[in-house]
Parts: structure tokens; C-alpha cells; sequence
């Protein structure tokens, strides 16, 4: 069954970068790509037997393009928040993702941004590109935490992530979810059926101190809803 789920996992991510290559020329104002991509994700939580609880749809409330800001403990999480969030929505990958065949050029196409950490200069040209993105009505999903938590708790913020908010200029929505990491670990590819809640909360101005930064990640951790 498991090698099943995987086979059909791969021939719908197979099927969907090739479209999204197609649609690149009429990708207008990333909508019809946004949709290409709820569908990739929402198959693949179908596959997978992944449920998912939204809560808070009402924060959402205009077509312009925001800065949602996720707790990050699993590779899960991506299609979680793809799927479900009822927004025009990309993630900031690392750019060595790019080599991969077919699926890099796609990325690149549904208008995801690459960012090389290890370059601070190219770092900042790759959140000036996010930043141009958002005021067309593209909206981006950050993880501050910088990495996937190693247990499924909410790390410390980093600062450098806020700089896409700043650049910008839009607010915050904090998302927080839960389950996920019992559902696919950190080092692990295998994911398990079950049921996520996610939760997004009420818009937020960003603030330029430490304390905001702590402020935001409690906010997280207040609104996660365990399963």
C-alpha cells in the first residue's frame, strides 16, 4: 500500500509541474497556478489519508498579498498550508531544490522564490523579488523558526525572516499547526494518516525589536489546537 500511495504521489507531482510549465505564459497574477497547486497538495493529503482542520478563514479578509507566518516541524507542513490556506500562496525554498529535474523549473514557473542562505546578498535580492511578488497579490508563507523543529516544539524565532514583512510593507498572520510532526517527522519520508489543525490568526503589525519577535511566537504556540 505504502509503495502505491508513493507511485500515485509521484505521477500527480509528475502531471502538475508539467502543467505548470504549460500554464506559465497565462499565469495571471499566479491564479491559475494557485490553483494547479492547492490540487497537487489536496491529492496528495488525499492520498496519504491527511485531514485537515482550518480555523480562523475569517482572518483572511481581502485578495492582496500578506506574510503568513508558520511554526515548522515537518515537511507536511508545506502541503498543509498550500492546500488549505484560502489565499494565492508560495513558500521561500532553498535553491539547491532548483537542481532537481523538471520539478525545479516548475517551482521557478509557479513563482516560488529561491533563496541561497549562505549568500546574505543574494538572500536580500531573493526577498526583494518576494516583496515585488506580494504587491502584485501574491501572498508567501515564512517558517522563522530557519529549519524544521528536531521534536515537534515551537523554536525560536529568527529575526532575518521578519525582513520579507519589512520590505513589503503588508502585516502578519500568524498560522499555527499541530500534528504534523506526528504525522511525518523530521528526518522522516513517510507520512501517516491522521488529522492536522491549523489555525490562522488575526492580522498583526510588525514591529522592528526582539520583543515582537516573542510576542508572535507565543501568539504560535497560544493558537496551536492539538488534535
Amino acid at each position: 500500500m505504502w509503495l502505491v500511495k508513493n507511485l500515485l504521489f509521484a505521477i500527480i507531482s509528475i502531471v502538475i509541474a508539467i502543467l505548470t510549465l504549460i500554464f506559465k505564459p497565462v499565469n495571471i497574477k499566479g491564479k491559475p497556478i494557485n490553483l494547479l497547486m492547492k490540487l497537487w497538495c489536496n491529492i496528495t493529503l488525499l492520498i496519504y489519508g491527511v485531514k485537515v482542520n482550518v480555523y480562523g478563514r475569517e482572518n483572511i479578509k481581502d485578495g492582496s498579498g500578506k506574510v503568513y507566518i508558520s511554526n515548522h516541524s515537518s515537511y507536511l507542513d508545506i502541503f498543509v498550508l498550500l492546500a488549505k490556506v484560502p489565499d494565492n500562496v508560495r513558500i521561500i525554498y532553498k535553491k539547491e531544490l532548483n537542481k532537481i529535474p523538471l520539478f525545479g523549473c516548475a517551482m521557478l514557473a509557479a513563482e516560488f522564490v529561491p533563496i541561497n542562505r549562505e549568500n546574505i546578498r543574494e538572500a536580500m535580492q531573493a526577498l526583494d523579488k518576494a516583496a515585488q511578488k506580494i504587491r502584485k497579490g501574491i501572498s508567501f508563507v515564512i517558517f522563522p523558526e530557519g529549519t524544521r523543529s528536531p521534536d515537534g516544539t515551537v523554536q525560536d524565532f529568527k529575526r532575518g525572516m521578519f525582513v520579507l514583512t519589512e520590505k513589503a510593507q503588508v502585516q502578519i498572520i500568524p498560522i499555527s499547526l499541530s500534528n504534523t510532526f506526528n504525522l511525518m517527522g523530521h528526518d522522516s519520508l513517510r507520512i501517516i494518516s491522521g488529522t492536522v489543525n491549523l489555525v490562522i490568526g488575526e492580522p498583526l503589525q510588525p514591529k522592528k525589536d526582539k520583543a515582537f519577535l516573542n510576542e508572535v511566537r507565543e501568539l504560535v504556540i497560544k493558537n496551536i489546537k492539538p488534535v
